[in-house]
């Protein structure tokens, strides 16, 4: 919309310069009248190219799928991690869908018994992701490992549900993209 808006804006400029320098030829008697016509033109030129400048980097942000200024993944993932039943978050990816909306998408590691009810962990993660301005989450529930629950990489307590105790458990994917050959598997780097 931005970029629309500054096109009707510079060609309703280009307009009004054209039509002044159409009177300044026609009625100025100095030869000089004639260096009306592309000095218009140049003002015109460079009023545009520097109206276009902040349109081309907020496009660019968002086209290079930018986390947004002031937005730190590292401490959303660390809040996401201390709701109770979260093990652990990987693939964590926030961006900028366009000026004003942020999206993001992560793999959720819990447990069997908090998987039955994932759907209130969810709204309760949904609440932290709201807190950072991110009003839109795509959430991928995995489910750890049943021997992790009581060993290096999880415990369970009443009051804190599930915590993830070695920082390595929070980059393995438990679901992985599959066997085609066509392309090296990405989904969990």
């Amino acid at each position: 919309m931005m970029g629309v808006l500054l096109h009707v804006i510079g060609d309703a400029i280009n307009n009004v310069g054209v039509i002044i320098v159409a009177l300044v030829i026609w009625k100025a008697e100095s030869h000089s009248r004639y260096y009306a016509d592309p000095a218009i033109s140049l003002f015109i030129a460079i009023m545009i190219f520097f109206s276009v400048i902040p349109l081309v980097k907020k496009t660019g942000i968002i086209l290079l799928d930018t986390v947004p200024v002031g937005l730190n993944p590292q401490d959303v993932r660390y809040d996401l991690e201390q709701v109770p039943g979260v093990i652990s978050v990987h693939e964590l990816h926030i961006r900028r869908l366009n000026q004003r909306k942020t999206i993001a998408s992560a793999h959720v590691v819990v447990s069997s018994r908090v998987l039955e009810n994932f759907v209130e962990l969810a709204k309760v993660l949904n609440e932290c992701f709201h807190a950072y301005g991110i009003h839109s989450a795509t959430l991928q529930p995995e489910l750890a490992d049943e021997g992790s629950e009581g060993g290096d990489t999880a415990s369970i307590s009443s009051t804190q549900g599930l915590r993830r105790r070695n920082a390595s458990s929070r980059s393995v994917c438990r679901i992985t993209c599959g066997t085609t050959t066509c392309e090296a598997l990405t989904c969990c780097n």
